[in-house]
This record gives structure tokens, sequence and C-alpha cells, in this order.
């Protein structure tokens, strides 16, 4: 299985290539998003919030992420979940995402997973993105085994860790019957994280075709 590294929003397109494990695009930085994390950070914000929404749509919930900020703050914010939301849109023809937003200061999932979705968008605004095994390096007895936290890679190999910024796009444990998803976790440490994620909703239960 490959990874797609890129700076092009088309190249998302190659999650549909069976080699391809997960894509992840460069996105251009932003001053009010770094903003916005270091206010949560330095104010001790808790933001774990998530909600349902249309592909596309340019309104974050304030009462929902129960926070006091910028209205640039808040619109750089509204404006990369819509644009985020509308390209998972487009690739897999959803009419809807679910949306979480989290400031994390400890490891959210600290043990290596793979998520039961079709697929997930992460997005780390500010602080370490989130680490991976490529499927070729995944220990999978060591994987499957419950009594240990230890990571399930193979020697010699190396966790790989996404890029901040980055819209990455991860294939889960039921895009198809060919791959069991993308294995990852959380970072381990105490760098505050400002992390966004996006799910498909598919409201006829159709998934997307590869």
């Amino acid at each position: 299985m490959d990874c797609v590294l890129s700076d092009q929003a088309g190249d998302f397109a190659a999650i549909y290539d069976e080699d391809v494990e997960l894509v992840s695009v460069a996105r251009p930085a932003s001053g009010s998003l770094d903003a916005l994390a270091e206010h949560l950070f330095a104010t001790r914000q808790d933001v774990q919030t998530q909600w349902e929404q249309a592909a596309g749509v340019v309104d974050v919930p304030l009462a929902a992420l129960a926070m006091r900020i910028d209205v640039e703050w808040i619109g750089a914010l509204s404006e990369e979940i819509a644009l985020a939301g509308e390209m998972l849109s487009e690739l897999v023809g959803c009419e809807r995402v679910g949306v979480r937003v989290t400031t994390l200061r400890r490891p959210m999932c600290p043990r290596f997973h793979v998520d039961q979705v079709p697929c997930r968008m992460l997005v780390t605004i500010r602080g370490p993105g989130t680490e991976w095994i490529a499927n070729g390096d995944v220990d999978q007895t060591r994987l499957a085994a419950r009594d240990t936290d230890a990571p399930p890679i193979r020697s010699g190999r190396d966790i790989k860790r996404l890029a901040t910024r980055n819209w990455s796009l991860l294939k889960g444990g039921t895009w198809d019957n060919r791959f069991g998803g993308v294995v990852h976790r959380s970072p381990h440490g105490t760098d505050e994280r400002l992390l966004l994620s996006f799910d498909p909703i598919f409201e006829n239960r159709a998934e997307p075709s590869s």
C-alpha cells in the first residue's frame, strides 16, 4: 500500500486506487487559525464537540463549541470546515458530514487502531499530527492483541506522522473488503493540539465505490 503526499487537492482522487491507503494534501498557513489555537491553549479552553451538517455549509455552531473567540477566528474555522466538508462530499458523494472539533493535552486515542468508518479526514490545525503505520509495516498479531499497548510495527520499520495543517484522508475499516484500514493513533506526548475530523454521512447507507 502507498500514501500520496501532495499540495494539490485534485490528488485526493487517488484514494480510489486500491494500492493507496491515505492521501495527505498540504494547505496554506492561516494566521487566523493559528491565533485561534494559541488562544484556546493559552486560556486552557477544553473543546470537545461534534455535530452533523450539510457538506459545504459555512456555519459553525458557536453554542456547541461553547467558546468565546474573535469573530475573525470563528470565520476562518467555519471556512476551513466548509471547504473540507465540500471536498469530502465531492469525492465520496455524501450530502452530510460529521464534524468534530477537539483540543487535546493528552492522547485521545493512545493505542494504535483502525477507525470503523469508510474514510475519515483528519486536520491538525496546531500541534503534532496523527501517527500512523504503513500497512506493510504493521505487525497484525500485535495489533490484534489486547494485552499490550506496544506499537504493532515490524522490526526496523518507522512510525510515520501526518503533517500539521495538512488535510489527510485515511481509508477506514469499512472502505471495502480488500483493505483493513489505516492503523493510526494520537501522538504520544504532552504537546497541545487543535484537531478537526470529518466523516462522510451516507443517508441511504451507501458507501463510496472503489
